[in-house]
């Protein structure tokens, strides 16, 4: 009878937290309990369209449950493909920048709530073809409170190109790697 409970406990955790959105190439596992989780998300070839006209793209990756949610850290590596024609789409050695926020990117420079979670971390895209980059890493440098009384916050993956040269035409991404973020929810007091 005890065997489940362990399982037991972390969907029960996962459902209390939040939920990632289905995604593939996107996996969120969350424990803990109490109001204290660690997520770690998975990314095994997630793809995000970027759009030539914005040269920027989001992908929510989580939804909180309702309440304030305080960020006190984690650490990010990610590698970067493009799997459309570079000559056409997404140059080679394109200069990315690469951010987590609650809101979605909405401009080429990621900037306020589209990198209040991570900061934006640069990364150029060096692999040929559709390889992986080099690993870009980042770590979550300051705690930030996201109040998500009104609205549940979500947590989104924002990419963008700075210059114009470095995208030619719509062209798709693919994420690999792994964020771990370490949080509390504080609670509704409403």
């Amino acid at each position: 009878m005890t065997r489940g409970l362990p399982r037991t406990l972390v969907r029960a955790a996962a459902r209390e937290a939040g939920l990632a959105p289905p995604k593939l190439g996107l996996k969120a596992v969350t424990t803990g309990q109490g109001g204290s989780y660690r997520t770690v998300f998975t990314f095994a070839g997630m793809q995000v369209p970027v759009a030539d006209a914005l040269a920027y793209a989001a992908q929510k990756i989580f939804d909180f449950a309702d309440g304030k949610v305080r960020i006190k850290g984690g650490t990010a590596r990610l590698q970067f493909a493009v799997l459309t024609t570079r000559a056409s789409t997404i140059n080679d050695n394109a200069a990315l920048t690469w951010s987590l926020g609650s809101a979605a990117a909405s401009s080429a420079t990621l900037a306020g709530t589209m990198v209040n979670v991570l900061a934006s971390t640069g990364r150029t895209l060096d692999g040929a073809g559709a390889a992986l980059s080099s690993a870009s890493t980042a770590d979550i440098a300051a705690a930030a409170t996201l109040d998500g009384t009104a609205t549940p916050v979500d947590l989104c993956l924002n990419l963008a190109f700075a210059t114009g040269t470095d995208i030619d035409a719509d062209g798709t991404l693919a994420v690999t790697g792994t964020i771990t973020l370490l949080w509390e929810n504080w609670g509704d007091n409403v």
